[in-house]
């Protein structure tokens, strides 16, 4: 009669357990992962050159602080998941499929990555289907994209530094799907 006990409601155990350094961060997910990647559904997946890792990372971190755990997509959050053959199928299915917002980051090195060049081809999938809603431009450069055009609406990330660019994005996923006039 004299037993006591208690719960944790709506907090990561895992993160707590590791803050009081009862664990390693082997089991504290700071990335924020709940599943296999090909079944995760994302509110934004970033999809970016190498050669920008620094400056998206930022925004990604930033990203993870205010969307629920697990609803952004960063390669390196994934590392184990993506050691696999047939990667550009799963790539191209977290960006077609699985993203509510595919944010790109358009740079010089963009157009000559082959995985950008994967990437691009889902993405492009997705203006063919008018799902404009669904895509966010960014730029580092004034570079040719092949498939995008003088037109298209796009953020200079040379005026504003990662944190400002993440608002951007948060806005965006904020405001989700465009709700239809006819209902």
């Amino acid at each position: 009669m004299n037993r006591t006990h208690w719960a944790l409601k709506d907090e990561d155990l895992f993160e707590i357990l590791h803050s009081a350094g009862l664990i390693d961060e082997t089991f504290a997910n700071s990335a924020g992962y709940l599943g296999r990647v090909e079944e995760m559904r994302f509110k934004v997946a970033l999809s970016f050159p190498g050669e920008k890792r620094e400056y998206v990372s930022k925004i990604a971190n930033e990203l993870k602080k205010r969307l629920p755990k697990g609803s952004v997509f960063y390669d390196r959050d994934f590392t184990a998941q993506l050691a696999r053959p047939n990667l550009d199928t799963l790539f191209q299915r977290v960006y077609l499929n699985n993203s509510e917002l595919v944010v790109v980051f358009f740079s010089s090195e963009y157009e000559t990555k082959e995985w950008c060049g994967l990437e691009w081809r889902a993405i492009r999938e997705i203006i063919k289907n008018k799902s404009d809603h669904s895509l966010m431009l960014m730029r580092f450069d004034n570079a040719t994209i092949p498939g995008s055009f003088s037109l298209d609406g796009y953020i200079d990330l040379n005026q504003y530094d990662p944190i400002q660019a993440a608002r951007f994005i948060l806005e965006r996923v904020r405001l989700g799907e465009p709700h239809s006039d006819n209902s």
